[in-house]
């Protein structure tokens, strides 16, 4: 009888494969004409404006919290722009370490014209006592005087022209907000690793999102936003441990317009070991699920001013990829036994086939990227590294819900920084 079941079962997991791998498809296609379409769009808007320049002022909002390690490189990098018409705003939200006065020196370092020479941007710190990432970002959006308001994490290093990339987007009145590229800068381990292919994924993915108007995830290392969003909707959840999520899910609930800047390059440190990166993940999952509730009427909405592709297609798909994430370590292990006892390795190697072609497509896409073009020769065994991928998944995914159950509290969590971008690359200085 168990025998006779194993078609059954396998065909019940091939069709969850399915419904995921048929959503990769439609993205696999889609994703590769945002660019142009980007692009006709700002000619089209720059034609209409007759040729004169758009360069609003730009306010950069960098929130620290024990950042000694890592905002002196992004707030350098940041000064290091070719976007001029910029102010930089660090707020230093009660940190313990060496973060306030790392940031005072250069503040004085800067001012004095003694190793830095960019007297158009303002460097303004401000400290806070109360807790919480929303809190620190509405404070600095409080006194921003940019048109455009830019949010980068204080761990992160910024491409000279992420700015004005960042600027580009919004030559279209329509748009609203932007993300930017993230990518992983801290890729000498196989966690640093593991990240950077899921990042790719991810944000290559963000393309096709960008063009339906379903990007509904804004990361606080690299997002932008009209001001007078941030005004309109006041800011930041203070209450959600995902406050970019929740911000984001704001945005499309008003109707308004998200896109993705691919060429808006940020690179971040990643979490330096599994617990760190569990973590990360659980209050991912966890600020998610809250943020889907807060959002519920976003579901299967008929609302005229909501998107139908992210309302009844991305959001619920959302839902299903952490039901089939809740089965996914069976699914393996029944795959990896079927495989096994009736010497079909079909379903494996379809897979295999599948994503490593969609690694070679994402990467192929890159290449101009030196530490994503470095990655081609992994593309074979992508599917492997994916299996890591899946485990912190699953993980956080489980303490996500005996979390609920226990009623236990997610805090922000902080690894051990070790500051990698202290030496300035030169894969981030000549990324764009």
């Amino acid at each position: 009888i168990a025998h006779a079941s194993y078609p059954v079962l396998r065909l019940i997991i091939i069709s969850f494969a399915t419904v995921l791998l048929i959503k990769y498809f439609v993205y696999m296609v889609i994703s590769p004409w945002n660019d142009a379409l980007m692009a006709a769009k700002r000619y089209a808007r720059r034609k209409a404006l007759s040729g004169v320049p758009y360069a609003p002022r730009v306010s950069v909002l960098v929130p620290a919290w024990n950042e000694e390690h890592g905002v002196i490189t992004t707030i350098e990098t940041l000064l290091d722009s070719s976007y001029t018409n910029t102010e930089i705003i660090v707020i230093n939200n009660a940190s313990t370490d060496h973060t306030e006065s790392n940031v005072k020196t250069l503040i004085d370092r800067y001012y004095r014209g003694l190793d830095l020479q960019a007297p158009h941007i303002d460097i303004i710190q401000v400290k806070e006592e109360q807790p919480g990432k929303g809190y620190a970002l509405n404070k600095g959006i409080s006194i921003a005087k940019g048109e455009i308001v830019i949010s980068i994490d204080a761990d992160c290093s910024v491409a000279p022209s992420t700015i004005q990339n960042f600027v580009n987007c919004f030559v279209d009145p329509k748009v609203m907000a932007a993300v930017g590229n993230v990518k992983i800068g801290n890729t000498e381990t196989l966690i640093g690793i593991v990240q950077s292919l899921e990042f790719l994924f991810s944000f290559y993915f963000k393309k096709c999102d960008s063009i339906v108007g379903s990007i509904y995830i804004i990361g606080g290392a690299a997002g932008a936003f009209r001001k007078e969003v941030l005004d309109r909707f006041q800011g930041y959840s203070t209450s959600n441990i995902t406050e970019d999520i929740d911000l984001s899910l704001h945005i499309q609930y008003s109707g308004l317009k998200i896109v993705y800047a691919q060429d808006a390059v940020v690179y971040t440190e990643g979490a330096t070991d599994l617990k760190s990166l569990i973590n990360q993940r659980l209050r991912w999952k966890r600020g998610r699920f809250e943020t889907f509730f807060t959002y519920r009427h976003l579901f299967f909405s008929t609302n005229k001013k909501h998107n139908k592709i992210l309302s009844w297609i991305i959001l619920p798909l959302a839902i299903f990829g952490d039901m089939q994430l809740f089965f996914e370590l069976f699914f393996i292990i029944f795959l990896f036994i079927y495989s096994y006892l009736t010497r079909d390795y079909s379903s494996f190697i379809s897979g295999i086939v599948i994503v490593s072609s969609m690694f070679m497509v994402q990467i192929a896409s890159e290449v101009n990227r030196k530490k994503v073009g470095n990655f081609f020769f992994l593309a074979p065994i992508g599917w492997i590294l994916l299996y890591v991928s899946t485990f912190v998944e699953f993980v956080a995914l489980i303490k996500m819900i005996s979390g609920y159950a226990f009623g236990e509290q997610v805090k922000w969590q902080h690894w051990n920084r070790t500051g990698v971008f202290s030496n300035q690359t030169e894969a981030v200085k000549n990324d764009m």
